[in-house]
């Protein structure tokens, strides 16, 4: 969940882990609303996501949203570092979709149900996430 709230948050890792603290309580205080139906994990990053969409609404309300690339590389540094700006590029349910489908390996059901959208909607959002990211890279790499 992390992961995935640093992706969204573009690397600003004090946002990030503000937002997951915050996901933890509510989930705490909600915890009784779990069914037990999908995953736990799941029912964490739906609670995430939707934190991260307030979030969002309250400082774009303030005009406090800042820009931040994220950092950290895994083999290769120059590859995660353009991977990265790509990711920046696109939209917020973009990126959450790619991060989901093409970064953390959850299939389309459980990323539409984690974001709260219909399947055809996360299949369209992955699918446009894709040909951008595509598009973006391939700019970068000439």
């Amino acid at each position: 969940m992390r992961a995935f709230l640093a992706r969204l948050c573009r690397g600003d890792s004090h946002l990030a882990d503000d937002l997951a603290q915050e996901t933890f309580v509510k989930a705490w205080r909600m915890a009784s609303g779990w069914r037990g139906e999908g995953s736990y994990e799941g029912w964490l990053l739906r609670i995430a996501w939707r934190t991260f969409l307030s979030d969002r609404r309250g400082r774009r309300e303030h005009d406090e949203l800042e820009e931040a690339h994220l950092g950290g590389a895994e083999a290769n540094p120059d590859a995660a570092i353009d991977v990265n700006r790509a990711l920046d590029r696109l939209g917020d349910r973009e990126r959450a979709a790619a991060t989901l489908c093409l970064g953390e390996g959850y299939s389309h059901g459980e990323a539409a149900e984690i974001m709260g959208v219909p399947l055809g909607t996360l299949k369209s959002l992955v699918a446009r996430a894709k040909a951008q990211l595509i598009r973006h890279l391939e700019g970068e790499a000439q």
